[in-house]
């Protein structure tokens, strides 16, 4: 396979990228990696969140990808993550800066000698300035946002009411800052994600956030410890 193949394609990008993400994280042993983590109940994916201190969401653009959908994926993680990381090549950089926010991280994707791909970061990742606790609240399944909002005593009269109403009620009640890191260690304890999203564990179909249309939540995807 000649050499520049293997950055033409998303596989051979991600399957380094999850021990790089490691690398990054050294010392965190108790970091969770998620791959196809569904944002908006499955209408956007990123390709892997890394929960830790902080939620960090990684988008793959290989040579073989287009940036025709990058807009909209910069708008859902930028939604609901804490930090955003860009990982991609030398064909995309350039048009790319165009199009995320200053404070994602980018990672530039190359090929080493004898046909590998080495992973470098040229930009290094800041915080979110402005997270969306609908969309952050929305990560939850019900049973979840119930019992959120009952522990902190905020769940009368709307134990019976559609998730949208739960939802409305975390991001009204609680700083978007600590709603993040609820939710998070709500992700985190989850364990047997496969297990537990064969469960229906939600309301179905519900309204999203309103600058969001309707949407049918889908389970998450693999994860990896």
């Amino acid at each position: 396979m000649p050499e520049h193949e293997n950055i033409r394609r998303d596989a051979g990008i991600r399957a380094l990228l999850l021990p790089f993400i490691r690398g990054e994280y050294e010392g965190h042993p108790d970091l969770v990696c998620l791959e196809e983590f569904a944002i908006y109940g499955g209408a956007n994916r990123a390709d892997v969140a890394a929960l830790n201190g902080c939620s960090h969401g990684y988008e793959i653009k290989s040579d073989r990808d287009t940036l025709e959908r990058l807009p909209t994926q910069v708008d859902a993680y930028s939604a609901i993550f804490d930090q955003a990381t860009l990982v991609t090549t030398a064909r995309h950089l350039q048009q790319a800066r165009t199009i995320i926010p200053q404070w994602w991280g980018i990672i530039e994707a190359t090929c080493s000698t004898g046909g590998g791909i080495r992973l470098e970061r040229i930009r290094e990742s800041g915080g979110n300035p402005a997270p969306h606790a609908e969309s952050i609240a929305y990560l939850l399944w019900r049973p979840e946002a119930l019992r959120l909002l009952s522990s902190l005593g905020l769940d009368s009269g709307i134990r019976s009411k559609p998730m949208e109403c739960l939802v409305a009620r975390l991001a009204k009640e609680i700083p978007v800052q600590r709603l993040s890191a609820l939710v998070r260690e709500a992700l985190r304890a989850r364990g047997d994600w496969r297990s537990a999203a064969r469960l229906r564990q939600c309301d179905g179909r519900f309204q999203q956030p309103s600058s969001l249309s309707s949407y049918q939540r889908t389970p998450y995807g693999r994860t990896y410890r």
